[in-house]
């Protein structure tokens, strides 16, 4: 491995993702588009389910789906704050149904909380770069 290689890979060490400080604008970037990601990645899930579960499914996966898309594209802080809600929403719903309070919502609370968490940080990651990281050094907008 040349001098080179190491430095390439303790930079990839350093990119942060959904559990990582958001220090720069950049780390905020990937914060905000992981978390689009996470969402994207939920709603593929749930659609697929919702084909062999239930098609009322559908609904929770477009509106993630949207909402995910909304932030992947904008960094919308909005669309971050509505996929809190709807997260917080699910994992109650999942909870609830856990413990037998109601017969609706999914079973997985692993996965609710995982939502929760992608949640938590794109609000985070958007309310920090319209906040202290608004201004891109080079004036892109995208940190690119």
């Amino acid at each position: 491995m040349t001098k080179g290689d190491s430095e390439t890979e303790t930079t990839k060490e350093k990119k942060p993702g959904l559990f990582s400080k958001i220090d720069s604008r950049e780390d905020a970037l990937k914060t905000s588009k992981d978390s689009a990601g996470a969402f994207l990645f939920v709603a593929l899930i749930q659609a697929a389910l919702a084909y062999f579960v239930s098609p009322i499914m559908l609904i929770d996966a477009g509106m993630y789906a949207l909402l995910g898309a909304i932030l992947w594209k904008w960094n919308s802080r909005t669309a971050a704050v509505l996929l809190l809600l709807l997260g917080s929403a699910s994992l109650i719903m999942t909870v609830l149904n856990r413990i037998g309070i109601t017969s609706e919502g999914g079973q997985n609370i692993i996965l609710g909380l995982i939502v929760l968490w992608a949640a938590i940080r794109a609000v985070e990651a958007t309310f920090k770069l319209h906040g202290r990281f608004s201004t891109a050094q080079d004036g892109n907008e995208e940190g690119t």
